[in-house]
């Protein structure tokens, strides 16, 4: 139980900082066009 709880918490936070990333690039995408 706890090892899945791991491993889905660090999904989770692997998903939000892929999604933060592509936010930032693409704003500095949108600035540069």
């Amino acid at each position: 139980m706890e090892l899945s709880g791991a491993i889905a918490y660090l999904g989770f936070l692997g998903a939000a900082t892929g999604v933060a990333l592509v936010l930032l690039f693409g704003l500095r995408a949108i600035k540069l066009i």
